[in-house]
């Protein structure tokens, strides 16, 4: 501890002992001005002292005592008494006036200044503690107002008992009991009594756990007017008024509980709905199978009853999507079994074709409904004009069927060993109408189309799996291709 530039009051009544006292002082380092009397002390003293040496007996006047006393009321600065006097009186008088000690005049230099060190440290180390306690005072005037001012519902209860010991406000008003009320009560008096036993497991849970802070999850509260609440209890073991304790706050959820209720109920009404669109849609989709089948039975011509097939083979992909539908929601329509019933009934469609077989190999790759779509799409398109065109002069011959992720991309491979065809036969034939819409699917899927030339009829789709965004399909729409076929494209993404 630096002693030096310590500024010292000294209140001595004698100037000889008074100049002595002076000078041993200032050669320790001290700044010491004097006071001859206790109405100079009186008259001198302010806070820029760090210490008051004062006489007991001061001759005429106030006695040293009554100074002190004077000076400690007025102002915070230690004080410490300078004596002759070793009666228990003088020393009871002064202990009752400041805790800071009692000097002897004659114990000497050495023992006058440790006296000196000793008070510093003494006022040190009380100063300290006066802030440890103001801080905390703070600490527990912020802690009372977060707690008190919360907008939640609060309280503490004994761990043991389970007795309220402290509400906020707003468990007051939310609650309906005054705070009187509470403080008769316990936690297990807001419960429905079917809760009670739940309850006393819980808390016994958290006294075996030693758990501090920790969330107990939705319980029922009951409100004084009897109407239940659902809440969301947080807590926060504690010492409270010498007892284990615990905070608790509470969040009434019974409006958000009944809010996600509502949204679940809508949800599965809308989801009826839509199933009932689909049984509805499937429905005249059968009709129209139906109705072509008949219609391709009754033409004459075999250009006429294949042009019917043909719509007829498309009709019924459509009807198959619609059947995985029904079987789940869009995201678990599975692309193996779609493809597969889709393929087989466009070798169905043709029964004049019993000796050609069909090879899949088809992965279970994840496609949106809307991609699933323009998958079947293009495959009923590739498949039809496969089997009418490669297989024209033929009866025999397989046609391979695969499906496919290729990194970021999947990749739709439609094969055959019948006569070879390329794309340009394709475009300049009268079925150029299957090749535009898969060229119409390709755009709105982001993909694109190709012939392998060295691998007989070999034609593959590649798109991505990330379906393009909105702004790029606004994009395509304004195309002369998305024009040309614009009942296509509503069929295909009808977004």
């Amino acid at each position: 501890m630096n002693l030096k530039e310590k500024k010292i009051l000294l209140v001595e009544d004698d100037p000889p002992t008074a100049v002595l006292e002076k000078r041993l002082l200032e050669r320790n380092g001290f700044q010491i001005t004097l006071a001859y009397s206790g109405e100079e002390a009186l008259e001198l003293c302010n806070p820029d002292f760090d210490l008051v040496l004062m006489d007991i007996d001061l001759g005429p006047g106030i006695k040293g005592t009554e100074a002190a006393e004077r000076i400690i009321e007025k102002m915070d600065v230690p004080l410490a008494f300078l004596s002759s006097h070793t009666d228990r009186e003088t020393v009871d008088l002064t202990e009752g006036i400041t805790s800071y000690g009692y000097i002897l005049k004659n114990s000497g230099p050495v023992v006058l200044i440790a006296s000196i060190r000793m008070v510093f440290r003494i006022h040190e180390a009380r100063m300290q503690e006066r802030e440890q306690r103001h801080k905390l005072a703070e600490s527990e005037s912020r802690y009372r107002e977060l707690f008190e001012e919360n907008p939640l519902p609060m309280w503490v209860y004994d761990m043991e008992s389970l007795a309220f010991l402290a509400v906020n406000d707003a468990a007051i008003h939310h609650y309906g009991y005054s705070r009187d009320e509470f403080l008769s009560m316990t936690i297990a008096d807001i419960r429905p009594q079917r809760d009670v036993p739940a309850l006393r497991v819980r808390v016994r849970e958290l006294i075996e756990s030693h758990s501090a802070y920790s969330s107990s999850g939705l319980w029922q509260h009951q409100k004084k007017n009897g109407e239940t609440i659902d809440v969301e209890i947080t807590g926060h073991s504690q010492q409270f008024q010498g007892r284990d304790a615990r905070l608790i706050l509470a969040r009434d959820v019974t409006d958000l509980i009944a809010a996600q209720e509502e949204v679940h109920r809508q949800l599965a009404e809308k989801e009826q709905l839509l199933k009932e669109f689909y049984v509805r849609t499937r429905s005249h989709i059968s009709a129209l199978e139906e109705m072509l089948r008949i219609r391709a039975q009754d033409m004459l011509s075999e250009e006429a009853r294949m042009a019917m097939l043909e719509t007829l083979n498309r009709v019924s992909g459509l009807r198959l999507l619609y059947d995985r539908l029904l079987s789940g929601s869009q995201g678990d329509v599975s692309a193996v079994h779609y493809l597969e019933d889709l393929a087989h009934a466009i070798f169905k469609a043709y029964t004049r074709l019993t000796t050609i077989r069909l090879e899949t190999s088809i992965e279970n790759v994840e496609l949106s409904s809307n991609q699933l779509l323009g998958v079947g799409t293009v495959l009923n398109e590739l498949m039809m004009h496969s089997l009418r065109i490669s297989f024209l002069r033929r009866t025999a011959g397989k046609v391979f069927l695969t499906l496919k992720g290729d990194g970021h991309d999947i990749m739709l491979t439609v094969a055959d060993d019948g006569e070879s065809w390329s794309l340009d036969q394709w475009e300049t034939s009268q079925d150029s109408f299957g090749l535009s819409v898969i060229l119409m699917v390709a755009e709105q899927l982001g993909g694109c189309i190709g012939l392998e030339p060295d691998h007989g009829n070999t034609v593959n789709f590649r798109f991505p799996r990330m379906e393009p965004g909105r702004e790029i399909k606004a994009s395509l729409s304004s195309s002369p291709l998305s024009e040309r076929f614009r009942k296509v494209i509503e069929a295909v993404d009808p977004a």
